[in-house]
């Protein structure tokens, strides 16, 4: 689940090139070197759904780490986080990790993002209509005031594990929903999907403050109206019981 909340800028972002990447890689590596006990093998990328991955391995000390681009100029203290997450998988530098990513959604680049009149809008899955659950999403909790549009996904093959996965989103600027077309299967049940698309629907309606500089997408005026989900709780736990399939999608 994902916020995208900055206007689009005038001319857009071009894709990194493979030169760019090669310093980018270098440079921060550097910089990683003493934060990680071993060799570290360091790939950036403009990847929109894994930010980090890292292979580990133990025996030879060898740290294979692909990154996005959006951790080059990262800060000393992110750099503390990276470093124990690279060595250790440390879950506590995981968490702060994600809300550091939450926080520059801006800088996850969308391949071209179609004008807004020409958007094409898919609804209808194989199993699951997004419109239908949209409605009454909208209906029963939201007294039909919510006016985002709703679509799945890019199609996307399904491959091995990966760190992580945006099974949802919400563009401001497009005033759009989308939500991951992997979650269109039958093994994926209605209270699941109806709770990531209730999250999405709620930040288009929450205010985004900054506290401390930092834009805050979950605040806990949110987080509590997530939890009028009449499914949170059994959502919540199959999420955590089915990552593993989750992270393949």
């Amino acid at each position: 689940m994902a916020v995208i909340n900055d206007p689009p800028s005038p001319k857009r972002q071009l894709p990194l090139s493979p030169a760019l990447r090669t310093r980018q890689a270098r440079e921060l590596a550097r910089r990683l070197d003493p934060l990680v006990p071993g060799a570290l093998q360091l790939t950036i990328t403009d990847n929109r759904a894994v930010m980090i991955s890292v292979q580990r391995d133990a025996r030879r000390r060898i740290y294979r780490v692909r990154l996005h681009h959006l951790f080059v100029d990262a800060p000393p203290d992110v750099l503390r986080l990276l470093g124990r997450y690279i060595a250790l998988g440390d879950r506590r530098s995981s968490r702060e990790l994600n809300q550091f990513i939450d926080e520059r959604q801006d800088r996850i680049r969308e391949d071209e993002e179609p004008a807004p009149q020409s958007l094409p809008i898919r609804t209808r899955g194989r199993i699951y209509d997004l419109r239908e659950l949209f409605d009454s999403l909208n209906a029963r909790y939201f007294d039909g005031q919510v006016s985002a549009r709703v679509t799945w996904g890019r199609e996307v093959s399904p491959g091995r594990a990966r760190r992580s996965v945006k099974v949802g989103c919400y563009v401001l600027e497009l005033n759009l929903i989308r939500i991951h077309p992997g979650l269109d299967r039958e093994w994926v049940p209605l209270f699941y999907i109806e709770w990531v698309l209730f999250h999405e629907m709620l930040h288009a309606v929450h205010p985004i403050p900054t506290v401390n500089g930092r834009r805050r997408f979950h605040t806990p005026a949110f987080e509590a109206d997530e939890r009028r989900y009449e499914h949170y709780a059994t959502a919540t736990d199959w999420e955590r019981r089915n990552l593993a399939s989750l992270l393949k999608i």
